[in-house]
């Protein structure tokens, strides 16, 4: 038995090729300017914020959920198909999977995102709040939603959702940063995405050069008035 819908299961490793997390997945193919940071970044423009924090687990990780191993494969079947943009292939994959394990939010999350893609919108946003209903500690379920929500222009509601990931995991890099893009890019609130930006930073382990970049850049734009 292995742990299907918490680890082996990450949407994540799906959503690189079709969005990724990092929140540069535009509304409406419109993308707003963002300015340039500079080529070399000084690290200690960004202030004490770089320093790492003791991380909080990840609730959803932690979960003891189990799914037999045949129901792994269909999965991983599911997403070759998602990979080959093949949406109908995936889609009668994953609702035969979800009818059989019902208890598992991880096809439904890729339900989300196989109607998503064939902008089959009002479906997708089912399927979304359907697999955080069945477990509410999903984090690629947040992610994901809040993407979507993005990309139709409801800013407000992609807002909620971060915000409802980070209730649930405060040490969520990817909200912090989704959230960040969304306050910077989309709705103007430059000290907010500026707070979490810099706790990006914190939660890296490694340095993150382009987040770096952004937060200089953002401070100098904050400067200028």
């Amino acid at each position: 038995m292995v742990c299907i819908d918490l680890r082996s299961w990450r949407t994540a490793l799906l959503l690189g090729i079709v969005l990724a997390l990092s929140g540069c997945a535009t509304s409406a193919g419109k993308k707003p300017a963002r300015s340039k940071a500079p080529a070399e970044v000084d690290v200690s423009a960004a202030g004490e914020t770089s320093a790492p924090i003791e991380l909080i687990p990840n609730p959803y990780l932690a979960q003891p959920v189990k799914a037999p191993p045949a129901a792994e494969t269909a999965f991983r079947n599911a997403l070759v198909a998602m990979q080959s943009e093949d949406w109908q292939t995936a889609e009668q994959q994953l609702l035969d999977l979800s009818q059989k394990n019902p208890q598992l939010s991880g096809p439904l999350v890729n339900l989300g995102i196989v109607y998503w893609r064939q902008e089959k919108l009002a479906e997708a946003e089912n399927y979304f709040k359907e697999a955080l209903a069945v477990n509410p500690l999903n984090d690629d379920a947040y992610m994901q939603f809040g993407l979507f929500l993005r990309e139709q222009g409801r800013f407000a509601d992609a807002e909620q959702t971060y915000q409802k990931a980070l209730e649930v995991w405060p040490h969520n890099a990817a909200a912090h940063r989704n959230l960040g893009i969304l306050y910077d890019l989309y709705m103007g609130n430059f000290d907010a995405a500026l707070k979490h930006y810099e706790m990006v930073l914190r939660l890296s382990a490694e340095p993150n050069k382009e987040v770096e970049g952004w937060i200089i850049d953002l401070k100098r734009r904050l400067a200028a008035g």
